[in-house]
């Protein structure tokens, strides 16, 4: 009931493991006391089991060893061992046991055992200059294409278990060089989603193709994993694990992951997340909208989800990522590049506007040259007109006064 009630597998293999932590720590003469029986053997399995029976025979005790394992939590975060972050991700797969097997602990009551939770985790993002590093003392284009593509498309490490060619669309200018390109995170998943990647990025993919193609003899085909593992003949995935592991050995060359002193358990940055940050952090510096940008990692934005319609094969989002490639690019050379193809088409752009602002100009004199002659035109139509109209009236007042003269002159005659 636990394992179907999770429906992401790598949220299940974790769920599993941080279960069986918890489950381990409970003595078996806590199971003799309460249910006078004790577990035929230490597996998950058969302590999970043992667990929730408890927990259906006295809730109490149940409740107590939850507040006792959170207690301890306590203890580990005072002493700076762990984050106070870290404890409700350790109840969580506590809670999905009993919930799953309906068993109505007050969790309530547990949860104001938890202490306060920090405002902002103490770890941090890669830097540029910790990234470039990284390039630097690798030659291997698998490491290259795993580094450019994390701290490019910002997913999480379980997005490599689901990663094939046919989920990297490229984008291309009008020369054939890269724009860049939309990457499919969790293919086949309900919770899949849509990111980007930078034109250098794409530079070390297709160099990489090229690269697997001098191995294979032949170009990935569309379902092939997107990176192969090296350690078999045939073509295997590389995996999460994998790629944690490369990772770890390059990021160990540079001095980031130094030997833990024993009042630590966890480095500055973290191994995967750290490019997840860095993608975060560059995002927000290039002032990406918000909206779209927690779209581009996969997070959910409330009721956004239901209402929005985004057309996802027209990657509508990509001029919005496009303001962040300057940020997300890692080599100098390529940002100077960047640098450069920018000023060049901020410069086209400016020639283009200012031949617009000439053709403007030049078709506004035409409609006002038009618009003067057409209303002097009118003008001299209207003067003559009220000139036509005096005259008449003019002619008019002189009848007048010729016949009032005439009359007055009968009237002379007559007297």
């Amino acid at each position: 009931m636990f394992l179907d009630s999770i429906r992401t597998p790598s949220t299940k293999q974790r769920y599993k493991n941080l279960l069986y932590t918890f489950l381990k720590l409970i003595p078996n003469q806590l199971y003799i006391d309460s249910l006078e029986k004790k577990p035929r053997d230490r597996e998950a399995k058969t302590l999970a089991k043992f667990f929730v029976e408890l927990a259906r025979t006295d809730l109490d005790v149940a409740s107590n060893v939850i507040a006792a394992y959170i207690k301890e939590d306590k203890k580990q975060v005072e002493q700076g061992k762990i984050s106070s972050q870290t404890i409700p991700n350790h109840i969580k797969p506590i809670k999905v046991l009993l919930d799953s097997n309906r068993i109505p602990i007050h969790w309530k009551s547990l949860n104001k055992l938890l202490p306060r939770r920090e405002s902002k985790s103490k770890d941090r993002a890669y830097t540029r200059e910790e990234i470039q590093k990284m390039l630097a003392v690798t030659n291997d284009i698998t490491d290259k294409v795993i580094i450019l593509l994390f701290s490019s498309g910002g997913f999480r490490l379980e997005a490599w278990d689901y990663f094939t060619w046919k989920d990297v669309i490229f984008f291309k200018n009008t020369d054939g060089t890269y724009k860049g390109a939309s990457l499919l995170i969790y293919s086949g998943d309900p919770e899949s989603y849509w990111t980007f990647i930078t034109p250098e990025a794409c530079k070390a993919l297709e160099l990489y193709r090229e690269n697997w193609k001098a191995d294979i003899g032949v170009y990935p085909r569309p379902d092939d994993p997107l990176i192969k593992s090296v350690r078999y003949p045939v073509i295997r995935r590389l995996n999460q694990k994998g790629v944690r592991k490369r990772i770890d050995k390059v990021v160990s060359d540079i001095g980031l992951r130094p030997s833990l002193s024993p009042d630590k358990k966890r480095h500055e940055v973290q191994l995967d997340h750290g490019f997840r940050k860095y993608f975060n952090t560059m995002l927000r510096r290039a002032k990406v909208d918000y909206l779209d940008k927690e779209d581009m990692m996969g997070h959910k934005v409330g009721l956004e989800k239901h209402y929005e319609r985004y057309q996802e094969e027209d990657f509508e989002r990509f001029p919005e990522y496009q303001k962040a490639i300057p940020f997300l690019t890692i080599s100098d050379e390529e940002r100077q590049k960047l640098k450069i193809e920018n000023l060049e088409k901020t410069k086209e752009d400016l020639e283009k506007k200012e031949r617009e602002i000439d053709d403007l100009k030049e078709n506004m004199d035409k409609i006002i040259e038009e618009k003067i002659g057409k209303y002097n035109q009118k003008f001299m139509e209207n003067l003559e007109k009220m000139y036509d109209e005096q005259i008449l009236a003019s002619e008019k007042r002189l009848d007048a006064m010729d016949r009032t003269f005439e009359k007055k002159l009968d009237e002379i005659d007559r007297n």
